[in-house]
């Protein structure tokens, strides 16, 4: 057993006793129907050939190719050379197998065969039904392969379609032409044309229900399909055009909020937006594919705030773009409106009685037995098993901060009577909100948002230019409105995946923004990069009740040659320690900076954009008026002006595509996309620790609650072990020895020793089991996550085994999948 001090850097990785081929990840398919099962074909395979001759093997290889996924699995052996069937259907007298002849005709026969793919080790199959060639999806394969279909030859796997008519209505189900709903189980099957289509149309195809442009990054796979020859070769390749299509979208366009919601009428009057203490909240957020978000709010009176008349200095400020005024928010996820409310009805139980227990301190209230006789401690205990089902999705922190303006910013040459010159140059000084987020999935997110002029620089930052300009000769001096009298929220985000690549890259500007440099004589033409110039004037855009917002994306899984492009300018405007949080802090830009320009050019050529309209019913009433449901107050209306309700009413979404033309869809596919699948272990059970009027979390931000009160085993010296000798005396000599007999009798789990759990932060944790405790240790296994010892190292505190990396300057080891 391979063990380690602490203190000391190095990578190991411990090869188990039995050893097992693991996957980190299978490729992605359009539609479910082509996820390969693999194991299930082989069985199959396998008793139908356990007897096999060596002319059955070649057979059952022949069958293997067959029903080869359209996308192969990394690592797979590839298939041998398979004989493809005649061009046309019926290639001979079938075996006697009970099925009849086939009688010749294309519409009544269906024809098996297999198409070349020089791209891959693997070849595809293919199936025609009623004349038209179909990508055969791999579950019709295992499920409704006619009986005995392994043991005929190419050539005669040609069959009567009345005779396998199970296998027909598995493929043909769900290819019907595109519809309004993408959960229409008439069409969410669909896949690409294997017949001829406009050449010299723009290059659109329907995957599922939706008609969508084929973006850029799928260039290859476009012209694979377009050069493919109608018929079962264009059928083989438009699973290839359906899976890269799904990936790009996914990847390109975020989630999208389709409701912002201060309460929600169904049977049951539900208030979904709240107010929890003096100064923390609760929003509620739908999203386009069914979940529902909670984001539970901590210190929202407690910020400066951020300027603006719009906001007025309130302490929060809810809008399209996010939310801004907290210090903390801890974000949960479920995957329907029921589910949601049951958590929040025992969230409000779980407040209210931490809420009661004044006679000790926060900590002692929730973390010890200290609290004597409080009657309430008990019930909180109690009611911290009962937490319902719930998702932790994400966490983050947020300061506000300056934006400092050094010199004068220059604007293009017809900026109009009045330019922003004169109103922020040298020593301005406007706010923004920085947020820290950090996702379950280890992906990490900063935002900069503000509703003053301060946010809107952080972009022009990133141009690496005059902010927003691509040609500039200056300009006169205005008359000083732009800074005074600005409105609307610009937000900026980064995110990077859980490797620490750059991922995204999103710049959103709400109407209001458009309308102030409207307002002031801006050319937004000339100001503003692709993405933000609307035609018309913005007289044209925004109406009463409604507030819109634009995107403007940068993928950088879609061009990952972005990632040094812009990289280090982005580095410098967020930058991170070496744990990958935020550094925060106040952002100085140089407005007379005339170097660069990437953004500008790069938004011209890469990026996406999307635009949402909402309806707004905004709270009006004034006073000390509010609305309160069993015990729980409503924002009031005299603390904040709050938007009580946002739904979403219009949406696009504009790519370039593989021609390099611009192409918009309506509605954009996050804002009404196909319902959310649970993938397994999304809900948990465990406590989630949340953050009271009282307590805030035990936890650090980003980390998962755990405990060490319930070990598994509890019999034995080393419990859950077959070891029987004495427990040394010597700490460090303790952890050595636990670490060795718990890796002996765990071989495929990676072991982690502590001496207390508290010192310990812990996250994106999988196949985690507190094992046992002996004598003060405590014993974890886990398959894989993250550890950081925030206290003393060394043997005498904690020690770990098994596949990790290592760094002694933060103590934080992330343990791999062995």
């Amino acid at each position: 057993m391979t063990s380690i001090d602490p203190r000391t850097r190095r990578r190991g990785t411990l090869t188990p006793r039995s050893a097992r081929p693991r996957r980190d990840g299978e490729a992605g398919q359009a539609m479910t129907e082509y996820v390969a099962v693999i194991g299930l074909l082989l069985l199959v395979v396998g008793v139908v050939f356990a007897a096999a001759t060596p002319v059955a093997a070649d057979v059952r290889d022949q069958l293997l190719c067959a029903v080869d996924p359209i996308i192969k699995e990394e690592g797979a052996m590839p298939c041998g050379e398979v004989v493809g069937a005649p061009d046309g259907p019926g290639g001979g007298d079938t075996p006697g197998d009970g099925f009849s002849p086939p009688s010749g005709d294309c519409k009544t026969d269906v024809t098996f065969d297999v198409v070349d793919n020089p791209d891959s080790d693997s070849d595809t199959s293919v199936v025609q039904i009623n004349c038209v060639w179909y990508p055969g999806p791999t579950n019709c394969f295992t499920e409704n392969l006619p009986e005995g279909h392994a043991e005929r030859g190419a050539g005669n796997q040609v069959y009567r379609g009345s005779e396998i008519q199970d296998f027909v209505d598995c493929v043909l189900d769900g290819r019907g032409g595109p519809k309004d709903d993408p959960n229409d189980k008439s069409c969410a099957n669909a896949m690409p044309t294997s017949g001829e289509f406009d050449e010299d149309a723009p290059p659109k195809v329907q995957v599922g229900c939706r008609e969508l442009p084929v973006p850029k990054g799928c260039e290859k796979e476009w012209k694979a399909y377009e050069d493919a020859a109608p018929g079962k070769e264009r059928a083989a390749r438009s699973g290839e055009l359906a899976n890269c299509i799904t990936t790009r979208y996914t990847s390109m366009e975020p989630p999208c909020v389709v409701e912002a919601t201060g309460h929600v009428e169904s049977e049951n009057i539900q208030f979904l937006f709240f107010r929890w203490g003096n100064n923390n909240g609760t929003l509620i957020e739908k999203l386009g594919d069914g979940r529902i978000r909670i984001h539970v709010l901590r210190g929202v009176e407690m910020g400066a705030g951020v300027s603006g008349s719009d906001v007025g200095g309130t302490p929060v400020a809810f809008d399209i773009a996010g939310i801004t005024g907290y210090s903390k928010d801890k974000t949960y996820e479920f995957t329907d409106m029921q589910k949601a409310q049951d958590w929040i009805d025992w969230y409000k139980k779980y407040d209210d009685v931490n809420g009661k227990m004044n006679s000790c301190s926060g900590a002692m209230q929730q973390w010890t037995g200290g609290c004597g006789k409080n009657p309430y401690f008990e019930q909180a205990e109690e009611l911290r098993g009962q937490e319902p089902e719930h998702h932790e999705l994400a966490e983050a922190d947020s300061d506000i901060r300056k934006v400092k303006l050094k010199g004068g910013l220059k604007w293009g040459p017809q900026t109009g009577a009045t330019s922003l010159k004169g109103q922020v140059e040298g020593g301005y000084e406007g706010e923004v909100q920085i947020e820290d987020r950090r996702w379950s999935d280890g992906s990490r997110q900063a935002t900069y948002t503000s509703s003053d002029i301060g946010g809107f620089l952080i972009g022009a930052e990133l141009s690496g230019k005059q902010p927003f300009t691509k040609n500039s000769n200056g300009a006169g001096k205005g008359k000083g409105q732009v800074g005074a009298e600005w409105r609307g929220t610009t937000s900026t985000s980064v995110l990077w995946n859980k490797d620490g690549e750059l991922s995204r890259l999103i710049i959103a500007m709400d109407d209001q923004v458009l309308k102030t440099l409207y307002k002031a004589g801006v050319d937004v033409d000339v100001v503003l990069p692709y993405g933000f110039k609307l035609t018309g004037g913005y007289s044209n855009q925004g109406e009463e009740g409604t507030a819109s917002r634009r995107e403007l994306i940068i993928d950088f899984n879609q061009y990952p040659e972005l990632r040094e492009k812009l990289g280090s300018k982005i580095d410098r405007m967020f930058p991170r320690d070496r744990e990958g949080n935020l550094i925060k802090g106040d952002v100085e830009i140089n407005g007379e900076d005339e170097a660069g320009g990437e953004l500008y050019e790069v938004a011209e050529d890469y990026a996406n954009v999307r635009e949402l309209t909402y309806d707004v019913d905004r709270v009006t009433a004034s006073g000390g008026a509010g609305l309160k449901w069993q015990g729980l107050d409503l924002f009031k209306v005299d603390w904040t002006t709050v938007d009580e309700n946002r739904t979403l009413s219009e949406s696009s979404f504009e790519v370039t595509d593989v021609d390099g033309n611009r192409q918009t869809t309506s509605p954009a596919p996050q804002c009404r996309a196909k319902d959310f699948k649970m993938p397994d272990g999304y809900y948990s059970n465990s406590f989630s620790d949340p953050p009271t009027s009282r307590v805030d979390s035990r936890h650090d931000t980003g980390a998962q609650y755990v405990d060490n009160e319930s070990p598994m085993y509890t019999e034995g010296t080393y419990p859950g072990t077959d070891y029987g000798g004495d427990v040394p005396g010597d700490r460090a000599e303790r952890v050595r020895s636990l670490l060795d007999e718990y890796g002996k009798a765990f071989p495929d789990k990676n072991i982690l020793v502590v001496k207390d759990f508290e010192k310990f932060s812990f996250s994106n944790l999988f196949g985690f089991v507190h094992l046992a405790t002996v004598d003060g240790m405590d014993v974890i296994a886990m398959n894989s996550g993250t550890v950081k010892n925030k206290g003393d190292g060394g043997w005498i505190n904690w020690g770990f085994s098994g596949s990790y990396d290592y760094d002694p300057e933060t103590k934080v080891v992330k343990f791999k999948q062995k």
